[in-house]
């Protein structure tokens, strides 16, 4: 309980800051300490409730069009992903998704944008490979590059990727309950970590109204790539 505790926090100011990465960075962190299996449970419960205090944050800011084009087809194909957890190893599933991450986010390093924001058939295609991933890791971070390689300003960016992220962790939160990948053992353990994240999710959002895009989308780029670089050889 302590050692995720303390990660939770390190973990919440990098999801308050960027709006992503909290999750990755658990799994990253606690792939050393537990299975893979039982701590997507852990981190379901750690992320809970951070996700509602980010989307209250947001809430007045958010084009619906666009996110519900993403939520809908990843929470249509958010049960595959969770099946292939139950069933496939996830420790290789995430060193794919890991090596997937790390070239968006070379392409990024290097300064490639693609102009205009994502029409809706291809958002829809986004939402649907996100949520076989989502579901089956609880790893945001391939929904999370393809928004960061638009023309989204950081706000507008931020704001899809927290909203997404909103009702992802809502579906997969029912999702592992009627499975039973998440029960009342997990919730004890994690709530601890729970509250150390609620923390930093807090000052991380701070330190984002205080900062340049710039400096927001380097960080971000930088987060993404240094925790998908570990995952992928650890």
């Amino acid at each position: 309980m302590l050692v995720i505790a303390i990660v939770a926090f390190g973990a919440g100011l990098i999801r308050g800051f960027a709006g992503f990465g909290g999750p990755a960075f658990i799994l990253a962190i606690l792939t050393m300490f537990f299975t893979p299996y039982s701590i997507v449970s852990k981190v379901l419960v750690v992320d809970f409730f951070s996700n509602i205090y980010l989307f209250a944050a947001v809430y007045r800011q958010i084009d619906w069009r666009s996110t519900l084009s993403m939520v809908i087809p990843t929470l249509l194909f958010m049960p595959l992903g969770h099946w292939l957890l139950l069933e496939l190893d996830p420790v290789e599933m995430k060193r794919i998704i890991s090596a997937i991450i790390t070239l968006c986010c070379i392409v990024m390093l290097i300064g490639y944008r693609y102009r205009r924001p994502m029409t809706i058939p291809l958002l829809i295609l986004v939402g649907l490979i996100a949520g076989i991933i989502f579901g089956g890791t609880y790893i945001a971070l391939l929904a999370v590059t393809v928004i960061l390689l638009g023309p989204y300003d950081k706000i507008e960016g931020r704001t899809l990727i927290i909203t997404w992220s909103f009702f992802t962790v809502l579906g997969f939160a029912v999702i592992s309950s009627i499975s039973g990948t998440t029960n009342g053992d997990d919730v004890i353990t994690a709530l601890p970590g729970a509250a150390t994240y609620m923390f930093g999710t807090w000052l991380g959002s701070h330190g984002f109204h205080n900062s340049s895009e710039k400096l927001f989308r380097r960080g971000a780029i930088l987060t993404l790539m240094s925790l998908a670089t570990f995952n992928l050889f650890f």
